[in-house]
């Protein structure tokens, strides 16, 4: 019965912490997220594509996993998310319907940073190696790219 209560309890204090609010796969691979908020599926969205892409690698290396939401449709990129999610994220993050904004969320679940039309990719690079866990990941296994 103790085990129980023992269980309960941390069940309880794993729901509420902020690494899991969102993502919630990120427990099976613990990553950083960078959502995309667009109105639509236009250039400014074709060409954050294109400069995720292009730097696969760095992205890669930085467990970054980037997705774009569709405020107009209430779709995204990966197929992750209900359109009442979709929502939920845009509320949470204030981002207007008519708005281009990438926030970055970190490995806890905290957005980092933000960046309005378009992502500065030298910027975001430095964004995330300057957080404490990347410092730690690049002591352990390195850097394999750079820009």
């Amino acid at each position: 019965m103790r085990a129980l209560n023992r269980l309960s309890v941390l069940l309880l204090l794993l729901a509420s912490s902020p690494s899991i609010s969102y993502p919630f796969y990120g427990l099976i691979e613990p990553h950083r997220t960078l959502i995309f908020f667009a109105p639509s599926f236009d250039d400014k969205v074709r060409a954050f594509e294109r400069l995720m892409l292009i730097h696969s690698c760095q992205i890669d290396d930085r467990d970054l996993h980037p997705v774009i939401l569709n405020m107009q449709d209430l779709s995204d990129s990966q197929g992750l998310f209900s359109s009442q999610e979709i929502l939920k994220l845009g509320q949470k993050y204030a981002v207007d319907t008519n708005e281009h904004i990438a926030v970055l969320i970190g490995k806890d679940g905290t957005e980092k940073f933000r960046w309005r039309q378009t992502v500065n990719i030298n910027e975001l690079v430095e964004v995330i190696d300057g957080m404490p866990m990347r410092k730690a990941e690049m002591k352990r296994r390195g850097n394999r790219c750079s820009i």
